[in-house]
Formats: C-alpha cells, structure tokens, sequence
C-alpha cells in the first residue's frame, strides 16, 4: 500500500462463503456491515416485506477509519472505503448446503449460487485499486490471509488471476 498503514479491511464474498467464519479466525476487531448499516441509519424497510435495504453510499460516506485494525464482515464490504479486500469464494455447491441450513428459500440459494458463479464481488471491482486478497474457501486454509495482512495487504489478486467457476468445469 505504498507505505500507508492498514487499518480496515473489508471481507467480502457471496453469502455462505466463509466470510464470518475467517474473520472470527483471525483475531482482530470485527464489525459487521449489517450492524454498522443500522448504527449509521443506513437502513430502510420495504414495504409489506421483510427485505431491508442498505443505502450503501451513505454508509461509505459515514463510515470512520478506525484507530486499530479492523475487519468489515459482509458482502456488501467492499462498498465502504477500506484499505484492502478479502474475497472469500467458494464452490456453489458448498454455498448451496450451507445456504440451505441456513433455511434460505431455493429461489435466493441459486440466486446466490449464480452470483458466485459470475464471480461474486469481483463485479464489482474491476477497475478497484485498493489491495485484493482472494481466499478460495475452504480448499485454501486461513493462513494466506494472516500471512497477507502480517505482510501489509500488498497487491495480491487481480480480477484476471482472481477464480473463474465457468472455465474451471
């Protein structure tokens, strides 16, 4: 990062990915992007039903660099202005049996499945110039994303290096 110090890193990734479950490894301060939506006010209610709506531009304008390091778990951290990302990935499949514990409806599993599919967040951050470290979960152990925060978060996958579900089959 050009010498600047790291103090936020938004880990990101399609839900079920293993996001929650690599930032409670890691032993740092964590905040949850939904918590921090609602401490912020940057969450409203449709109407008639249970979805609630993240205003995620106003929560990147709200949003504090923190004093110490701090992980954002969500996917929708990618959004606020961190330092660095992580993007958990997963197979779809793995997403599938997670997500159906989890009691999600068949409709959002595959909608989420196809996400993932298409390369999750990495949609999304194309053109992004904040250092990227993609964890491929859970064939690829925890240990590469100490390694890569104890290093500084250094640039470390690209949208062209990052995995590509489709071609992989």
């Amino acid at each position: 990062m050009g010498g600047k110090r790291v103090l936020s890193i938004g880990v990101t990734g399609t839900p079920g990915c293993g996001k929650t479950t690599l930032v409670k490894s890691l032993k740092f301060p964590i905040v949850g992007v939904n918590d921090l939506a609602i401490e912020l006010d940057c969450v409203s209610h449709i109407e008639g039903d249970e979805t609630s709506v993240i205003d995620v531009e106003m929560m990147a304008k709200l949003f504090v660099q923190p004093i110490d390091l701090t992980l954002y778990d969500g996917h929708l951290s990618h959004y606020l202005p961190v330092d660095a990302i992580i993007v958990m990935r997963c197979n779809p499949s793995e997403i599938a049996k997670r997500l159906e514990s989890r009691g999600y409806s068949e409709k959002k599993i595959r909608d989420n499945c196809e996400v993932e599919l298409m390369g999750g967040p990495w949609n999304d951050l194309c053109s992004d110039e904040r250092p990227i470290c993609e964890i491929r979960s859970p064939q690829q152990g925890f240990e590469e994303a100490i390694d890569w925060i104890n290093s500084g978060c250094p640039p470390h996958t690209t949208p062209e290096t990052a995995l590509d579900w489709i071609s992989r089959e």
